[in-house]
């Protein structure tokens, strides 16, 4: 598929979205302010047991959050800057967070204390995820991305790194890896996706999705692994069909940039969150609209509940907040992107 045919397809889409909006069940939420940090809040990620969450901002500290009370357990300080970006290890026992400070640390969950950092990027840290296919104790590896243009790939209990990627000509903004633990994504100012295999010996990129006409801020995928999401600073989001790389549908989803989106454990339903102050739920099959909740403030990260019942944000006031759906039942969480 050539990548005109990519853009012609996606505004179409696109299109369809808004005729299908109004046809859509929608779904209602209540929010809530459940405490805040003394800055911007950059990531959101909840545990898989749906017992916590936790939080990153500019005021260069890491929060954990109990559910589904919301009530604040510790706080995670160390970081020598901002941090951008956090992911819990598949048993959540650990926390790993990236920061402006050029370093990603691993944190133990029960204790607060800092169990590594990691030294090896030559500026600032933006994204960072640990692998998520093994589950349980083998949670062995943990990805960044940084301003220096590189993906690297560390062994953390070893506290080594293990191998750098380079293929992107600008700075690399999120990394995901695929839950059949096959494939690492990451994302740039490039506009471009980079699909890389999780192989050790393999540092080349096997695949390099474009279509994306504004820097791509984060990507994201399926429980399945049949999917990748992505979003830009246009707002735009798109969903890629996984492991060939097909653009399968464009969603015009905000009227500014998309920092964070999120996938429920269903790899259909997504919630996105906004600079323009609304987070909003789609069907990725179909496009449609589910839900438009207007915050009434800027979202620079989101998370949500396995069923999206409960959705977590990060906000541009310092504020963490909770969407509750009215009348449902709070299931295990998913993991989000950031």
């Amino acid at each position: 598929m050539t990548r005109s045919f990519r853009l012609c397809a996606g505004l179409a889409l696109a299109l369809a979205v808004g005729s299908m909006t109004a046809a859509a069940q929608q779904r209602t939420y209540t929010m809530k302010t459940l405490g805040k940090h003394a800055d911007e809040v950059l990531g959101v990620f909840v545990n898989d047991a749906n017992t916590m969450f936790a939080t990153c901002s500019l005021d260069e500290t890491v929060k954990l959050w109990s559910l589904p009370d919301g009530r604040e357990i510790r706080t995670l300080k160390g970081h020598l800057g901002q941090v951008n970006n956090i992911s819990f290890s598949g048993d959540d026992q650990f926390v790993a967070s990236a920061s402006n400070d050029r370093t990603v640390r691993v944190w133990n969950v029960a204790t607060g204390a800092e169990e590594t950092k990691l030294n090896g990027h030559s500026a600032e840290v933006v994204g960072v995820y640990f692998s998520q296919e093994t589950g349980g104790a083998n949670s062995t590896y943990v990805a960044s991305t940084s301003h220096d243009k590189t993906v690297k790939l560390w062994d953390w209990k070893l506290g080594v790194e293990v191998k750098t990627l380079r293929g992107h000509t600008m700075q690399t903004n999120n990394v995901a890896y695929s839950y059949d633990g096959r494939f690492l994504a990451s994302c740039s100012d490039d506009r471009t996706i980079q699909i890389w295999s999780t192989d050790l010996k393999t540092k080349d990129p096997i695949m390099t999705l474009t279509g994306h006409q504004a820097p791509v801020l984060t990507v994201l995928y399926s429980f399945d692994s049949q999917y990748l999401i992505s979003s830009d600073q246009d707002g735009v989001v798109k969903v890629w069909s996984m492991p060939a790389g097909e653009l399968v549908r464009t969603i015009a989803a905000h009227t500014d940039l998309v920092q964070d989106v999120s996938i429920a454990e269903d790899n259909r339903t997504i919630v996105t969150a906004s600079l323009d102050k609304s987070v909003k739920m789609w069907n990725i099959e179909t496009g449609a609209n589910l839900m438009n909740y207007d915050a009434k403030v800027e979202v620079w990260s989101v998370d949500i509940t396995s069923n999206a019942s409960t959705i977590i944000l990060g906000c541009a006031d310092g504020t963490v907040r909770m969407l509750t759906e009215s009348g449902a039942e709070r299931g295990r969480n998913s993991r989000g992107g950031r």
